[in-house]
C-alpha cells in the first residue's frame, strides 16, 4: 500500500488510475474521474508516512487552497477528502465535491460505484481550474 509512483507523467498517471490528467503541481498531480460528480484524485509526489512533516503540511494547504478556489468559483461547495487507496495501492487522496441532488446523495460515493460517466465533466475542470494553476 501506499506506493509512490517514480514519475508523474501524464501516460503513467492516467494508465495507473484510470483517470483524467488535469494539472501538475510541485507536491502533487491532480486529476479527475471520469464521472458527473467533482471527483479528483490527488496524487502526491513524496510519501505522506515518511515523517516529512513539512511535506505534509505544505501538501495539505494546498489541497485546501484548491478547495477554497473551488467553493469561491461555484465549482463545487460541499466537499468529501479521504486517503483511502483500498482498490488502488499507489498513493493518492480522494477530493469529492457532493450535492445533495447527485445521485447516491447522502451515501458514500465509493460505496455505489459505478457512478454516472462523464467525458465532460474532466475537461470542463480543467477549464474551470486553470487560473488556479496559472497563478
Amino acid at each position: 500500500m501506499d506506493i509512490i509512483l517514480p514519475n508523474h507523467t501524464p501516460e503513467l498517471l492516467e494508465s495507473t488510475f484510470d483517470a483524467v490528467h488535469l494539472y501538475d503541481h510541485p507536491l502533487y498531480s491532480l486529476m479527475a474521474e471520469r464521472t458527473v460528480m467533482t471527483w479528483l484524485l490527488v496524487v502526491p509526489k513524496k510519501p505522506l508516512n515518511d515523517g516529512d512533516l513539512n511535506y505534509v503540511q505544505q501538501l495539505y494547504g494546498e489541497i485546501y487552497r484548491l478547495i477554497g478556489f473551488i467553493q469561491k468559483n461555484n465549482i463545487g461547495q460541499h466537499f468529501n477528502i479521504a486517503k483511502i487507496g483500498n482498490k488502488n495501492p499507489n498513493q493518492h487522496i480522494h477530493l469529492i465535491f457532493r450535492e445533495e441532488n447527485d445521485e447516491v446523495w447522502p451515501d458514500a460515493v465509493w460505496c455505489h460505484e459505478p457512478i454516472t460517466a462523464s467525458d465532460e465533466t474532466p475537461e470542463r475542470l480543467r477549464s474551470a481550474l486553470a487560473p488556479f494553476f496559472a497563478s
